[in-house]
């Protein structure tokens, strides 16, 4: 928006979307509205991928899948954080042993083509309906991406 409009409240010309004078919102900007699909949780969850040593050494993953994206934090107390962005994702793979099919516990490896984190595994209990929600969010993310 590059057409100048007048503060509701102060009366100074706001050229962006707040008031550099008093911080107000333009009406220009609050009567836009915001396009697209909301964001829908699909997977929200602490794992603890050393059992106790986890805890004791404050390192857990933290996993949120939506509908757009993958975000993780891991390391000393959740110091890095990761995104992937469904877009990027070009592989999808779910692995459990017998073991862990007798348990409802799978592991979720997720192939990206991202450069800094290429390929990102998820173990966790009912993995299995993860996986299938994943793969249909990634589906639909497919999907709507235009191709030129």
């Amino acid at each position: 928006m590059s057409s100048v409009v007048a503060c509701h409240e102060c009366n100074k010309p706001v050229h962006n979307r707040f008031c550099t004078h008093c911080g107000a919102q333009s009406k220009a900007w609050s009567s836009k509205k915001i396009e697209g699909a909301p964001t829908t949780i699909v997977f929200d969850k602490t794992l603890y991928p050393y059992c106790l040593f986890s805890c004791l050494f404050c390192c857990p993953l933290r996993v949120v899948i939506s509908n757009k994206r993958v975000d993780t934090s891991h390391g000393w107390c959740m110091s890095n954080l990761d995104v992937i962005d469904l877009r990027r994702i070009t592989e999808i793979e779910f692995d459990r042993t017998v073991c862990g099919l007798c348990l409802g516990r799978g592991t979720i490896t997720i192939h990206a083509s991202d450069e800094t984190n290429p390929v990102t595994k998820i173990s966790c209990f009912r993995a299995k309906q993860v996986y299938k929600d994943l793969r249909t969010a990634w589906n639909k993310a497919k999907l709507n991406t235009v191709v030129s």
